[in-house]
């Protein structure tokens, strides 16, 4: 009767009495393991991300501790695990999404999206090396996007980060090349691993101290840049040829 009305209550988007009837329903018979998915759904629905009060903060534990009982029953339903690891990402815990997110590689270590997921986390925390590190112990070879990501990042924190030592904006220079090097070693006609290739040597040539080697890596530069440009008319020529 209770999980009756509290999908009656879901359906109709009055989350909060939903939410109510589906703890009254398992509290009358634990073994209804399947409704911890709605108490999950209902408690995240409540939840704002941003909003610091005691009751927004109860809706996030609640949606959390739901998802964690219902998965532990039924471990195979991957819309779950993507709910709880949106609400994890919604709240900022990232350090929780990563614990989870880890284990989960422990026990299927070949599960690809848990493994991306972990490096976009990573990069979205500024935690770039430790990206970088996770790609070459648990990506796939053959995919060249995370290493452009970790490229792009290198960059976006050697250019616009004025906090880091120039030592520091060096070593991130040097990973971001590093990385579209492999980005570009799996598929060579990566037009975007290119264009940041040409911008990280720029960023090096800005720290060299002698006018020779900045001249030389401001020609690295130009060299991709080149490149870059000659891919982007030779795919327009076959998109050309391609329509007509």
């Amino acid at each position: 009767m209770e999980l009756n009305k509290g999908n009656s209550y879901y359906k109709n988007e009055k989350f909060q009495d939903a939410l109510i009837q589906f703890q009254k329903g398992l509290a009358l018979d634990p073994s209804l393991k399947f409704a911890w998915r709605s108490v999950a759904l209902s408690a995240m629905t409540l939840y704002r991300p941003g909003v610091d009060t005691p009751e927004n903060t109860q809706y996030y534990s609640t949606a959390i501790d739901a998802f964690k009982k219902y998965l532990a029953a039924f471990p195979q339903d991957t819309k779950a695990q993507d709910f709880m690891v949106s609400t994890y990402m919604n709240a900022n815990k990232y350090d929780d999404v990563l614990n989870y997110l880890r284990d989960a590689v422990r026990k299927n270590p070949g599960d690809v999206k848990a493994n991306k997921l972990i490096v976009t986390i990573y990069l979205r925390t500024q935690r770039i090396k430790e990206a970088y590190d996770w790609i070459v112990a648990h990506i796939p070879k053959a995919d060249a996007e995370p290493y452009y990501l970790v490229s792009v990042y290198c960059w976006d924190k050697a250019y616009r980060d004025a906090s880091i030592t120039p030592q520091q904006r060096g070593e991130f220079i040097d990973l971001g090349l590093t990385a579209a090097d492999k980005a570009l070693q799996m598929q060579p006609e990566y037009f975007d691993a290119m264009i940041y290739t040409n911008l990280l040597y720029r960023e090096k040539a800005k720290l060299q101290t002698t006018e020779a080697a900045k001249q030389q890596y401001f020609d690295k530069a130009e060299e991709w840049r080149t490149k870059a440009l000659a891919l982007r008319e030779k795919l327009k020529k076959h998109t050309s040829l391609a329509s007509s």
